[in-house]
């Protein structure tokens, strides 16, 4: 019996580490590796964080020395009235396909996200305020560029991921058969 548990488990993890590394390979030169993206395809873009919890629609782009900087999110509310506007940093933001866009956040982390009302834009060229939103999401802000952190974080959210997977196909596999 321990021959065939110590099998099926040998087998099982093979197939994770090929169904992950598809994974892995998918997002390191798939969609997310593009540098070239519309404002078209990203304005009117659903946000979601990892968990799938859908989390608003980017509603516009701000941009600071010819550079995009924030996706601006508008947040619950009922046809407008009630929404929250949050600006993310462009660089927290996964892509994932012309109209889809992820964010490395919690439902309750964003309700604390630097915000504002629309008739009350804040000061994007205020530093320190950028600097601290940037801050906020993990992000480096552009004007500090060259630091590893974003690319660092990108590879945490895939080893993240296959872990997750990985776990997922481990319960799968070991739930009794009925």
């Amino acid at each position: 019996m321990n021959k065939i548990a110590s099998m099926l488990l040998t087998g099982m993890v093979a197939s994770v580490f090929t169904v992950s590394s598809a994974f892995a390979a998918d997002i390191l030169t798939g969609e997310n590796s593009t540098k070239i993206r519309y404002a078209t395809n990203i304005i009117g873009a659903a946000v979601s964080n990892l968990q799938g919890e859908k989390l608003g629609k980017i509603i516009d782009l701000t941009i600071d020395h010819n550079r995009v900087t924030f996706a601006v999110l508008s947040h619950g509310g009922i046809l407008g009235f009630g929404e929250k506007i949050i600006p993310i940093p462009i660089n927290a933001l996964i892509f994932k396909g012309d109209k889809t866009v992820l964010v490395d956040i919690s439902g309750n982390k964003l309700a604390k996200a630097p915000s504002y009302e629309k008739s009350q834009m804040p000061d994007f060229s205020n530093r320190q305020w950028t600097e601290d939103t940037y801050r906020f999401y993990g992000a480096q802000p552009f004007w500090k560029e060259g630091s590893t952190e974003p690319a660092m974080k990108e590879d945490n959210l895939v080893k993240e991921h296959l872990k997750e997977k990985m776990q997922q196909m481990y319960d799968e596999k070991m739930k009794p058969k009925n």
